[in-house]
């Protein structure tokens, strides 16, 4: 088993003072391993990397809440379902020392180039165009990105193009955690799984983690490690994680949560995820 990374328990989520709108009351996830969240429009997919990414305070407190992050495999956690009262320059430390993102809106500077944008970390850092450029490169031949496209304006790249970039910018950076949500969505099939496949390397070579959101299923099954099923929670409006609907990849097949393995796993899965199942969030 690979080492913990995130430990959550009775974890509930809320925009401001409203209700709640994803609950998960037990997950473990684990580092060097790709995760994909799968569930209806509206149920909480993208709630959860906004969690998890501190990208939004929609944590709720609780005595029992617990939301732990285990930095560079050590054993000394971090809790973060309090991260937001700890203030601004934490938080902004924090995201820029562990986490990356990826979205389906890019987010691309307009003003940069394409490589000023791919870069923009490693500037940030010390580095100069010049050498960040190399490892960048690298990346662009594996994605089929022209290199020319490196000093071309954001605003004349076309949206396949954009994605790819944002993609770059991404996973080049230093992180531990890339969390994605609906990364591929406007990408076509051959190159989404291009795309999946250049992560799924990168996170080997460097035992980093994605977890990424997406409704295409048969793309997670291809490439995830493990699976998160959203469902709606019964009689309260909102989605919930559990753990039955938590499944693992394993040499033999995919397992359930008792660690059995699962004859159909596609059809349990789209069985969750059918309109009769999600009434409500679609």
């Amino acid at each position: 088993m690979n080492p913990l990374l995130f430990e959550i328990r009775n974890m509930h989520c809320s925009y401001g003072k409203g209700n709640t709108v994803l609950s998960i009351p037990h997950l473990d996830l684990y580092r060097g391993r790709i995760t994909c969240m799968l569930g209806a429009s509206g149920i909480g997919k993208s709630t959860f990397i906004e969690a998890l990414g501190l990208m939004n305070d929609t944590i709720l407190p609780g005595a029992d809440t617990s939301v732990r992050f285990f930095p560079d495999g050590g054993a000394s956690p971090i809790e973060l379902s309090g991260a937001w009262q700890i203030g601004n320059a934490f938080l902004s430390s924090f995201r820029n020392q562990y986490y990356s993102f990826i979205f389906q809106q890019t987010n691309l500077m307009p003003n940069f180039t394409a490589g000023e944008n791919m870069c923009i970390s490693k500037l940030i850092g010390g580095q100069s165009l010049a050498v960040a450029r190399k490892e960048v490169t690298v990346t662009m031949q594996a994605l089929q990105l022209d290199e020319a496209l490196f000093d071309r304006p954001t605003m004349h790249l076309s949206g396949g193009q954009r994605q790819r970039v944002a993609f770059v910018r991404a996973i080049t950076t230093d992180f531990e955690v890339l969390f994605g949500d609906e990364p591929t969505g406007n990408l076509d099939r051959a190159t989404a799984i291009r795309l999946m496949q250049v992560l799924q390397l990168s996170l080997k070579e460097s035992s980093r983690t994605a977890i990424i959101v997406t409704h295409d299923v048969e793309l997670a099954f291809s490439f995830a490690d493990q699976l998160l099923i959203l469902t709606p929670k019964p009689g309260q409006g909102c989605g919930q994680l559990l753990p039955e609907y938590v499944l693992h990849r394993t040499p033999e097949g995919w397992t359930d949560h008792r660690d059995q393995i699962l004859g159909a796993p596609a059809q349990f899965v789209n069985t969750l995820l059918s309109p009769q199942k999600t009434e409500g969030y679609v």
